[in-house]
């Protein structure tokens, strides 16, 4: 039998758009060539080791932790020009913890202090961290072979070297001394390149001089022999490429897959290369590793009285904190502290309460707004005395077990929310105070996608924008969430249908008929087969932090990011929480500033927005009305249409709303449901009344996850640790366990004397609902936001959309939408007005001033100097006046001509047209006088009037269109005037949505739409086929989309699509960066004649009393908002005394034959 072989230098997906072998892919080809163990080493970093080492555990190969270093012949901080940059690869391998814990070392270090374009190593780092390591010579980019091989470069910088065997020798016997003897291994490898080959014999023979062995590699980069063309399509990325392109970078050679032991055994035949293959066994039998990942290793909380331990100091700031949020502490009160206490200590979890209370504390001291809570923690009672978070979970029914229970090991998991702009001064808080060697954040890592894969293949091929666009088209949408893979399109595992994969393989269709039919779109497929799936590239996590007990690289290794040289893991978040380090969540929540900010503009000290009662009824008529742009959480479409069918009247529909538009809820149809038994349109029934104290909130809903434990507690006897598991079991659905849990949930509930029939029948609904089920714990402080959000919007309208234009003034699209939501609340807003604005929006006289940080090209810097330029010393009287006291530096050409355009400047008395055309000679003039009156200070002859011009600025302005247009692109929206001429209303009424409404969609989301607009930009083509098709814009109040003609409605409207027309556009769009309206349907409308002939006389609704019960006035208010419109509604009640009219105040509706019929029906039931 042939002997084995391990491969000792392996690339994987970590060398990122390089290594084209996903981690489980590769382990599994070593598991089926039955090869005992195999490395990683990845170009220069650590980032999937512990994945490797977890997954070839799982598949009983042992793991062989590694990296292909760079190592720079000088020193590490030297930074030489980049063609004088020298740096060659060397493979070091751990043999064991010692060795593990000094590749973290140097790979850490090479980030940290040798990152010059590549994260670089010197001899000195060897030296002092080589214990433990195997090192292997590397390949043709390795410091031997590139003395003898200098024509074989891979590194820019070493293309000045020359051949020198002496050389390469004394660097050989340099390594020996650093690593051993037995540790320094002289690495070959045969790809068939000329250089390759031509260098063998060389390190045969300096092995034999220095006594070294052999080892063979392969530097593998994909897994299978057939994966070479997905690999050098992967190089196309990296490189923007194409495989065309005979200028490229490519691999020279071939063979860089996992090989047999047999073909590595005929490459490096025993007589030729003695002991090279053998080695690779030998290397892995040395190799041994303990990780150990059920430990903790949580930061100790610094306490001052030494006397004092965590768990005393934490029972104290408890029950402080206890007192002064009750006052008076109950039994109950008491009893449920204490018990969190048992749990929170005997769990070893003291300090971890007390590191977040300390960082909520100060964030409070600093008066830094915090969030009430995320996640199972709000069932906290013991957080919530510690301030870290703001729910008091007994009034809410929240569940501690929830969070922590003694059956559960793992660290608890706390997110905080802070002020968006102070998020980082906590951060480096936690920093100060647990050292600057211990805290770090973590790497996120983004993956190639099915669609992205499919274009990225199309452009490596060479193919067009569109080639790959069409075929990406034909993936399935998102599921749930969940996205499609383009396997699971192709072919259908009957063994193996998890998740969603049944629904996508029947959604691809016609995607499987373009793979079978077209020979372009199979091309580009089996491509993108290749490439999906692979790390793309690392990031910083948005929100996670680690902090640990010690130096951090004693347990993971580090590196350097961003344009702030933070310090990052180099594990992902799981790995990290596996290793037994407390990873804490620190988001910057964008509605919390919002809240901040809205608080200052209304400058009341009366309003304490966070005790506020929760029964305000502009609030609640807000959320019936569904107008929630700018609701935290609650802005979506669906949780806009959700919210008028709930038409929420207490505090707990509104956490039932947050937990309702989650994906499992909307798929199971959870939200129509609930909705219609909240509003009596179906009955409320409960299995048992057993349930109804259980389940009365939510109206006999089974919503949370908390009642199915509370139901498992009631009815089957469970303790809420019991419970937990059961949730966490239905939650899987393994169908082993969920057997298990049945029979005791029915055993239970026999034993407390229900039927066994009941017992089955609701252990089947609360396991449907189970999957479905949200958190209530995480849904009740998200609630809370979202309830103090609508009520700054409902009550302090201009102040509450001010503050939101000013979170979101560096997003064009998102400043549109709320100064279009200003317009529809009837708040006025101003264009910029350098004598008045702010740097941000501000409110005055309940009208919005546009913020001068918001204009186009100003930014934060510039509007603040003209603020404090215009507060220190006045008014400015003039253009001339204004740009002579700012400094050209701060504000420059295309600042100034952002002003005008926007209306900054529309004080002076001048058009804009003629202080634009002027702008320059108007700038140079500036400097000119600024430098005279610098000149002439204190000079008895100083000019009289310095602030003189001899600049004639003409008064012709741009037509309305273009002074419009012009300011829409300043100010990202049309502030001064309507551009439809007036008739944006009666096309609003003609149209599905607001074209800043679709612009919200998610990329590339379809949904049917009619638009009523004004169009321009026409453009008539045709296409290679010879078929004629048009391109278009539609403008309505809001923004603009393009539009799209083919076919038979080109040939019907040809002629009437021309200049600057109204039409009437049914299609489907197309959203995020397409923004396309394919046409199905096109009318040419006339707004004048519209509103000429637009009956917006009341709608009369007679009806008799007796048929005005509650039930129907109900369905005739929801039924009339179906059909918004200009005209007011009466309603006429006939009654045996008479009949009396009554005016449904805040309903207007657009009378149509169908809202007529649709009202006789209904009154007639």
């Amino acid at each position: 039998m042939t002997k084995s072989f391990v491969h000792l230098h392996a690339h994987t997906e970590y060398s990122m758009l390089d290594g084209a072998a996903k981690i489980v892919d590769y382990l599994k080809k070593v598991k089926e060539l039955n090869q005992p163990a195999a490395a990683i080493t990845d170009h220069g970093n650590l980032y999937g080791a512990m994945e490797f080492v977890q997954k070839a555990n799982d598949l009983g190969i042992k793991p062989i932790i590694g990296y292909e270093a760079y190592i720079t012949p000088g020193s590490r901080f030297d930074r030489p020009d980049r063609e004088n940059n020298k740096r060659y690869h060397l493979t070091l391998l751990a043999e064991n913890n010692i060795g593990y814990q000094n590749l973290v070392e140097l790979v850490s270090k090479a980030y940290t202090e040798g990152y010059y374009y590549k994260p670089r190593i010197d001899y000195e780092l060897l030296d002092q961290h080589h214990d433990g390591l195997i090192a292997l010579s590397g390949c043709l980019g390795g410091e031997l072979a590139q003395h003898l091989a200098p024509d074989g470069s891979v590194e820019e910088g070493n293309t000045s070297n020359e051949r020198s065997f002496e050389k390469a020798l004394d660097i050989a016997k340099k390594y020996q001394s650093i690593f051993g003897k037995e540790n320094y291994f002289i690495e070959i490898h045969n790809h068939g390149i000329k250089q390759q080959l031509d260098i063998l014999d060389d390190l045969v023979e300096i092995a034999e001089l220095i006594d070294a062995p052999l080892v063979a590699a392969n530097d593998s980069h994909y897994v299978e022999e057939n994966g070479a063309e997905a690999h050098d399509a992967l190089l196309c990325v990296q490189t923007n490429r194409t495989l065309d392109d005979e200028s490229r970078f490519r691999f020279d050679g071939s063979g860089y897959y996992v090989k047999s032991a047999e073909e590595m055994r005929k490459l490096f035949p025993e007589d030729k290369y003695p002991g090279a293959c053998d080695n690779t066994l030998a290397i892995a039998n040395r190799v041994n590793y303990e990780f150990n990942f059920d430990n903790s290793y949580l930061p100790d909380f610094p306490i001052e009285d030494k006397n004092v331990s965590p768990e005393e100091l934490l029972k104290i700031k408890v029950y402080e904190g206890g007192e002064s949020k009750y006052g008076t502490l109950t039994s109950e009160i008491i009893e449920r502290i204490d018990y969190e206490l048992d749990v929170i200590n005997s769990m070893g979890f003291a300090s971890y309460f007390l590191i977040v209370g300390d960082l909520i504390e100060f964030s409070k001291k600093r008066n830094i707004r915090t969030g009430a809570g995320r996640g199972s923690a709000a069932g906290s009672i013991v957080s919530y005395c510690l301030g870290i978070t703001g729910i008091e979970p007994l009034e809410y029914g929240l569940i501690f077990e929830r969070f922590l229970n003694k059956g559960r090991k793992s660290l608890p998991d706390i997110d905080m929310d802070f002020d968006e702009r102070y998020r980082n001064d906590v951060i480096q808080y936690a920093i100060e105070k647990y050292g600057q060697d211990r805290v770090a954040h973590i790497v996120t890592f983004a993956t190639i996608k099915a669609k992205q894969a499919i274009r990225d293949a199309a452009r490596v091929l060479g193919l067009p924008f569109s080639s790959g666009d069409r075929v990406a088209k034909l993936m399935p949408p998102m599921i749930l969430g969940n996205t499609a893979t383009i396997s699971e399109c192709l072919s259908l595992d009957e063994e193996n249908t998890s998740g969603y994969s049944k629904e996508f393989y029947s959604a691809s269709e016609e995607l499987r008929k373009q793979y079978k039919n077209d020979e372009e779109a199979k091309q580009i497929i089996d491509i993108a087969l290749g490439l999906e799936g692979l790390r793309r590239q690392d990031g910083i996590h948005a929100a996670a932090i680690v902090i640990s007990p010690d130096t951090i690289t004693k347990f993971l290794p580090i590196q350097q990011k961003g344009s702030n040289a933070e310090i990052v893991t180099q594990y992902e978040m799981h790995t990290v929480e596996q290793l037994g380090l407390l990873k804490m969540d620190f988001l910057g929540l964008r509605n919390l500033s919002i809240v901040d900010r809205t608080l200052e503009l209304i400058g009341s000290e009366s309003l304490d927005i966070d005790n506020l009662k929760l029964d305000d009824e502009k609030t609640f008529k807000l959320f019936a009305e569904g107008k929630m742009t700018g609701v935290f959480q609650l802005e979506s479409r669906v949780a806009q249409s959700t919210s008028r069918s709930l038409k929420p009247k207490r505090f707990e529909d509104i956490v039932a709303l947050v937990a309702l538009i989650r994906p499992g809820p909307l798929g199971a149809g959870m939200h129509n449901e609930f909705a219609d038994r909240a509003n009596n349109r179906k009955e409320i029934e409960y299995l048992h009344n057993d349930l109804e104290s259980i389940l009365n909130e939510t109206y006999g809903v089974i919503l949370y996850q908390e009642q199915v434990m509370q139901i498992a507690e009631k009815i089957a006897g469970f303790n809420l640790q019991e419970a937990d598991n059961l949730r966490v079991a239905m939650g899987k659905k393994i169908p082993k366990v969920m057997e298990e849990q049945r029979k005791k949930f029915t055993d239970g509930a026999v034993s407390n004397n229900y039927s066994e029939q009941f017992a089955i029948e609701l252990f089947d609904q609360i396991a449907y609902f189970a999957g479905y089920g949200f958190n209530k714990s995480h849904s009740v402080p998200y609630a809370l936001l979202a309830y103090q959000t609508a009520y700054l919007k409902a009550n302090y309208p201009a102040e509450y959309i001010a503050a939101c234009l000013t979170a979101v003034k560096r997003d064009k699209d998102r400043t549109a939408i709320f100064l279009s939501e200003a317009r529809d609340m009837g708040v006025k807003v101003s264009t910029p007005d350098i004598n008045l604005s702010s740097s941000d929006f501000t409110v005055n006289d309940n009208e919005i001033l546009f913020g001068l940080s918001a204009v186009r090209n100003v930014g934060d810097i510039t509007a603040d100097k003209i603020v404090l330029e215009r507060e220190s010393n006045g008014d400015f009287e003039s253009i001339e006046d204004f740009l002579s006291r700012i400094d050209s530096r701060s504000l420059n050409k295309r600042g100034v001509e952002a002003l005008i355009q926007g209306g900054g400047l529309d004080k002076f008395g001048l058009t804009r047209k003629g202080m634009f055309d002027s702008a320059i000679e108007l700038i140079e003039n500036a400097k000119e006088l600024k430098a005279n009156k610098e000149n002439n200070q204190g000079s008895l002859f100083e000019m009289e009037d310095s602030n003189s011009t001899t600049i004639n600025i003409n008064n012709t302005e741009w037509d309305k269109k273009e002074l419009l247009e012009r300011e829409r692109e300043m100010l990202g929206f049309f502030v001064s005037e309507d551009p439809l001429e007036g008739y944006g209303e009666v096309l609003k009424s003609e149209s599905s949505h607001s074209i800043i409404e679709l612009q919200s969609l998610e990329d590339e989301e379809e949904i049917n739409v009619t638009i009523s607009g004004l169009i321009s930009n026409v453009q008539k083509r045709v296409s290679r086929r010879g078929n004629p098709w048009i391109q278009f814009d539609i403008q309505d109040l809001t923004g603009s989309s393009g539009v799209l003609l083919f076919n038979k409605l080109v040939d019907k409207y040809n002629a009437s699509i021309d200049g600057e027309i109204y039409l009437k556009v049914s299609g489907t769009y197309v959203g995020g960066s397409e923004n396309t309206i394919r046409a199905r349907d096109v009318e040419v409308i006339e707004p004048s004649k519209m509103i000429e002939n637009l009956d917006i006389s009341p709608l009369r609704i007679s009806v008799d009393e007796e048929k005005l019960d509650k039930k129907n006035l109900v369905l005739l208010k929801e039924l009339l908002e179906k059909f918004p419109g200009l005209s007011s509604v009466e309603l006429e009640v006939n009654s045996k005394s008479g009949s009396k009219l009554l005016e449904l105040k805040e309903i207007k509706v657009k009378k149509t034959n169908q809202l007529k019929n649709e009202i006789s029906t209904l009154l007639a039931k």
